[in-house]
């Protein structure tokens, strides 16, 4: 199962970068940021089923990565191109650190 993650994020990149390259309306900054965001949402994916979870929390935790993965991903074709009082970037890093913070709360509850 986790390689179909792994190999579905590749082309994702992949499918991202090359309308990067083709689209000229598509700035290099959404761009980057896109495929970081896609990167992000494949690894944090791809290590959850490396840890012994119960497959309750893979399938919870895999339906919460993409939907918040496609959320950054619509939130990182909209951004701004400065960095400067960028919301969108504020917002695509909160997604991330409760993402994150999700991830370690399940490995901490199997724990138990």
């Amino acid at each position: 199962m986790k390689n179909i993650f792994l190999i579905g994020g590749i082309l994702a990149v992949l499918f991202n970068s090359l309308a990067g390259v083709i689209l000229s309306n598509y700035p290099s900054f959404n761009w980057m940021l896109a495929d970081i965001s896609i990167l992000v949402s494949t690894g944090l994916i791809y290590v959850l089923y490396f840890k012994y979870l119960d497959n309750a929390f893979k399938a919870a935790f895999t339906f919460l990565f993409l939907i918040s993965g496609l959320i950054r991903y619509l939130l990182c074709l909209f951004a701004p191109s400065q960095l400067e009082n960028n919301w969108y970037i504020l917002m695509i890093a909160g997604l991330i650190g409760m993402e994150v913070l999700i991830f370690v709360f399940g490995i901490a509850l199997k724990k138990k």
